[in-house]
């Protein structure tokens, strides 16, 4: 694990047992595992980009010596995208609904169906065969993932 990781030592221990304690009960799949650990990653630090997270559930994995399996890639413009999350589409889509492209809240009061509606949104995208994919993007940008 990369020492300069915008992850804190707590939050990398934490997301180190979900996926120990998997491998070593073999209880669950590896997929599952690195599920929780994004997830439990993403609640403990949600002002953090999903590439962060995600390159800190990678290198967690093979630290344990887990084989991920190669997804297939699929490239736009001479960039690999990815397939993204149902859960990571809301998110976004609920971020642009409670905040202006500065980062400003926006005082419509409806701040607090923002993540209902997001959700909803994925989910008729899904029931309508929508893939999506995203591009890498630095850990470092200011934003929603």
């Amino acid at each position: 694990m990369d020492a300069a990781s915008p992850l804190d030592p707590e939050v990398l221990r934490r997301m180190r047992d979900v996926v120990t304690s998997a491998i070593g009960t073999r209880n669950r799949s590896l997929a599952e595992a690195a599920a929780e650990a994004r997830g439990l990653g993403r609640g403990m630090r949600p002002a953090l980009p999903v590439t962060v997270i995600d390159a800190a559930v990678v290198d967690l994995l093979r630290e344990a010596g887990a084989q991920m399996p190669e997804e297939p890639t699929v490239e736009h413009d001479g960039q690999a995208l990815r397939p993204v999350t149902p859960e990571e589409v809301a998110d976004s889509l609920a971020f642009a609904m409670r905040f202006n492209g500065r980062g400003k809240a926006r005082r419509t009061g409806h701040e607090y169906t923002a993540q209902l509606a997001a959700d909803q949104l994925v989910q008729q995208m899904l029931a309508s065969g929508y893939v999506i994919l995203r591009r890498p993007v630095s850990p470092y940008r200011t934003g929603s993932g």
